[in-house]
């Protein structure tokens, strides 16, 4: 018995090893897809079929709809891909499959995008037992795919019906059907400043809820700084404990200058996504060299660097604090460590001359690394 038992105990480990190899392995194929800007390799990892059916489910539509939009679907849904892939190619942006879990009994791997001057987001890929991927959650927008794609199909297809009951809402008169109209005729035109006013004159149930508040800071985010800043105000100010919601909420504690609880929310974040990782220490060294807590922040991006060898900003998140305090000595430790670990050299006679550097050039540590070139 007890060698059967122990048969049993290592055929479960070895399936489940099966099971993070699956997952990793798709991982690594949307990262590889995001990176060659390779729209059919990205859509082979998915189940299209699956995506639909989750998409679809809960519009309400009679069957022949249902069908008719089901068919149309995977068209919309490559496209939706084309505009991403789009999207991280003007922004110079990179993928990295940083790890798989398990959320809500569903596998998923964790893709960080690197968008540079856009900042770094985290997609979770859920997986069906086949491997291709049935559903994708965003955490700087606190949504699923399937959520996003059923409002947009709600937008274009003009039933209200299905529109009310994505937001859980029961109409009465031609009052209560107005401003959904209206916010879906904003959406349709991408008047997002439109589309802002309308969600303040949606029923006052609904304005209580985290998708309103969620909505406003998405719509806020595409008009001007005052309106998102206000709307996250908003979001902290009456969901601001959810920990779906920390990553969002972290530029807000950003503007408003409460680093610790902007590095809470940084924690709250890690937490969700499973750990840190290079990224997130960049994003503690920025908040804490906005505090002038210059060791603290140095001490981030040398565990970033620890972390993630490999990547690049972990490097200059170094350099970086040492233009910032002119700092010679912390900016050369940065630049010497990117020079080992990517087999590189930098002409410090040209670094010397460019404008961010010409300060640290003047340090006494500067001139012994130029002179220990000679």
């Amino acid at each position: 018995m007890k060698k059967v038992t122990t048969l049993i105990a290592a055929l479960l480990l070895s399936l489940q090893a099966f099971a993070q190899v699956d997952v990793a392995t798709t991982g690594q194929a949307i990262a590889a897809a995001l990176n060659q800007r390779d729209v059919d390799a990205l859509y082979r990892t998915l189940d299209v079929d699956a995506v639909t059916r989750r998409v679809v489910k809960d519009l309400g539509l009679k069957d022949a709809d249902r069908d008719g939009v089901s068919k149309a679907f995977p068209k919309a849904l490559r496209a939706n891909i084309e505009i991403g892939l789009r999207t991280i190619d003007g922004a110079k942006g990179s993928a990295k499959n940083l790890r798989s879990g398990v959320r809500d009994r569903k596998p998923y791997a964790l893709v960080r995008y690197d968008l540079n001057e856009q900042g770094i987001d985290y997609v979770e890929y859920y997986l069906t037992p086949a491997g291709k991927v049935e559903d994708w959650y965003v955490h700087s927008l606190a949504t699923l795919y399937s959520t996003s794609a059923r409002l947009g199909l709600a937008t274009m297809l003009k039933t209200d019906t299905m529109l009310f009951s994505l937001f859980g809402t029961r109409l009465a008169t031609e009052a209560d059907v107005k401003p959904f109209r209206e916010l879906r005729e904003r959406l349709q035109a991408q008047d997002f400043a439109g589309a802002y006013r309308a969600l303040e004159r949606l029923p006052e149930g609904f304005r209580k809820t985290r998708q309103w508040a969620v909505m406003r800071v998405t719509y806020g985010g595409r008009i001007d700084e005052a309106t998102h800043r206000a709307a996250l105000r908003y979001l902290a100010q009456n969901f601001g404990k959810e920990s779906e919601l920390q990553f969002m909420l972290i530029d807000h504690y950003v503007f408003e200058q409460q680093a610790e609880r902007a590095l809470a929310s940084l924690s709250g974040l890690e937490r969700t996504i499973g750990g840190e990782d290079g990224a997130t220490a960049n994003l503690k060294s920025k908040i804490l060299l906005g505090g002038q807590r210059v060791d603290e922040a140095a001490k981030a991006c040398r565990r970033g660097m620890a972390l993630e060898p490999d990547y690049k900003q972990a490097y200059w998140c170094l350099v970086e604090v040492g233009l910032e305090t002119k700092s010679g000595k912390i900016a050369i430790e940065g630049l010497k460590a990117y020079e080992k670990a990517f087999d590189t050299e930098f002409d410090l006679d040209k670094l010397a001359k460019l404008d961010p550097y010409k300060e640290i050039a003047r340090t006494p540590e500067y001139a012994a690394w130029r002179k220990s070139r000679r």
